[in-house]
């Protein structure tokens, strides 16, 4: 019996919780599609270590009468998560009202922990709610509610839990048609037909449409749901026009089709263990996975852009444990010849992010808002300076890098969003700048990061990979301020080694 005619034909024995939605047509499905996972992929359940996790707060969702916070772990249960929108009013006073009514802070925290009421929640929170009830689950994890929120909650250690919160959950509830808390995400689902009246075994052809109500929506336009997709192993995305079941095996529409099995860089992103699919894709599918997530993220929205650190960095330590590689604000080691070559692709190029407890290095692509790229021929297989000459400094945000002159008679040329380097009337080289600044190629230096091993020019021709860089006021010290690729005849082949900042 295959997956379809199976759903269809389970209606009759399907049990259900005591909550009168939960024998929705829409509950049904997922119902069906987890138990159907839970029998059949095996892979979907294989993250190792995870039954050794659990959660520092969750919301008991079991007694319909009254919620409550829980901080002990209970024996052989099994929690949901919600993926939403914040959505908070733009007026600062409301946005600062909301927050203190719906989230647990530090005043209202002992009160939650003996219980409070579903109709203190916002919509989509309690819409949550009825989701992990109708999946016969009794607890729920969301961020505004179990994270203690403000200065003296508990925000900056449990933010770095992120990977095992999502990735050791049952299922994540994506509230994909909500734009902020008030909104709820359920009602036009509830309000829907019957499954065999929106999809059936005779039905010919799918008219889901993936890309336009998940990809496109908003959601997803957040930099913080990019983490939370990538590391869950399975997700129901609840939009307005369709409900999609995603896991490893793929994506299940509402109309009970598969869609189109993944392929490319979609395959990584459904991988329930992620990233032991990466681990066994080789150096060069790796690299362009990895550039293709952090362009993808770098455009992705923030509430507040100093979060641009934090709200990836569950997912890349997860997968530099997995590589072996040690990773420094969204750089791996093992590939420093291809990550440190992000340029910015904004037009109007802001300065630094203003972080006030920490400092982002110059040489990371975090230290800017904004989309950033990766100049054209970073996804190579490059050449690398020996770890002496490049390399992440002992203990902290500095790189060792080998500081060369530039040679010849040098000089930059406007060329559309990048510079030329030119000597006389012959272009030798180009550079992107991180900054819209007035920078002359004589106060900088440049640091030789990598060069393709296949290039088909040799000697003085070959084309080197660099940073520009310049002095901080502090001597021996660099700051990096632009990318570029110069042919290597117009770089000393001597230097000393500094720290790049």
């Amino acid at each position: 019996m295959n997956l379809r005619t199976e759903l269809l034909s389970n209606a009759s024995r399907d049990a259900v919780s005591s909550d009168l939605t939960a024998d929705a047509p829409c509950f049904f499905l997922l119902r069906n599609w987890l138990r159907n996972c839970d029998e059949n992929h095996a892979y979907c359940d294989g993250r190792p270590g995870k039954e050794d996790f659990w959660l520092k707060r969750v919301i008991y969702v079991g007694d319909s009468n009254k919620l409550a916070l829980v901080e002990q772990r209970p024996k052989g249960e099994d929690y949901l998560v919600l993926s939403h929108c914040w959505g908070l009013p733009k007026d600062k006073a409301e946005a600062e009202q909301e927050k203190n009514r719906f989230c647990t802070t530090t005043k209202n925290h002992h009160d939650r922990l003996q219980g409070f009421s579903y109709s203190e929640l916002p919509k989509t929170f309690q819409d949550a709610v009825q989701v992990t009830r109708a999946l016969q689950k009794q607890y729920l994890w969301i961020d505004a509610l179990c994270i203690i929120q403000g200065p003296d909650g508990d925000w900056d250690t449990e933010a770095k839990t992120m990977a095992d919160i999502f990735a050791s959950a049952y299922c994540t509830i994506a509230a994909s048609s909500a734009r902020g808390w008030g909104d709820g995400f359920l009602k036009q689902q509830l309000d829907r037909p019957a499954i065999g009246a929106r999809g059936t075994l005779s039905t010919p052809v799918c008219t889901c449409e993936f890309g336009k109500d998940v990809e496109e929506g908003a959601l997803m336009k957040r930099a913080w749901v990019l983490q939370e997709r990538v590391l869950s192993r399975r997700i129901i995305h609840i939009t307005t026009a369709h409900i999609y079941c995603e896991c490893g095996d793929g994506v299940l529409c509402e109309q009970l089709t598969k869609l189109e099995p993944p392929s490319g860089k979609q395959y990584f992103i459904l991988d329930p263990n992620f990233p032991s699919r990466l681990n066994r894709s080789g150096y060069t599918r790796t690299i362009d996975f990895v550039q293709f997530l952090f362009k993808n993220y770098s455009t992705s929205c923030l509430t507040f852009e100093t979060d641009r650190e934090f709200a990836i960095h569950s997912l890349v330590e997860r997968a530099g444990e997995v590589l072996q590689t040690e990773v420094r604000y969204g750089v791996f080691r093992c590939f420093l010849g291809s990550l440190l070559l992000w340029k910015r692709t904004q037009e109007n190029k802001s300065p630094p992010i203003p972080y006030k407890v920490r400092t982002v290095p110059s040489w990371s692509w975090m230290a800017y808002s904004g989309g950033i790229d990766f100049i054209s021929d970073a996804k190579r297989d490059l050449m690398v300076p020996d770890y002496q000459d490049l390399d992440f400094a002992d203990g902290g945000q500095a790189l060792n890098v080998k500081v060369r002159q530039f040679g010849g008679n040098c000089r930059l040329s406007k060329k559309g969003e990048e510079h030329a380097i030119v000597d006389g009337a012959k272009e030798v080289g180009s550079v992107w700048f991180d900054v819209a600044d007035q920078i002359q190629l004589e106060d900088c230096n440049c640091v030789v990061v990598s060069m393709p091993k296949d290039g088909k020019k040799y000697g003085p021709r070959k084309t080197y990979h660099i940073l520009i860089i310049r002095k901080k006021i502090r001597d021996r010290e660099y700051e990096r301020v632009g990318v570029g690729k110069v042919e290597a005849q117009y770089v000393s082949s001597d230097g000393s080694t500094r720290t790049l900042w």
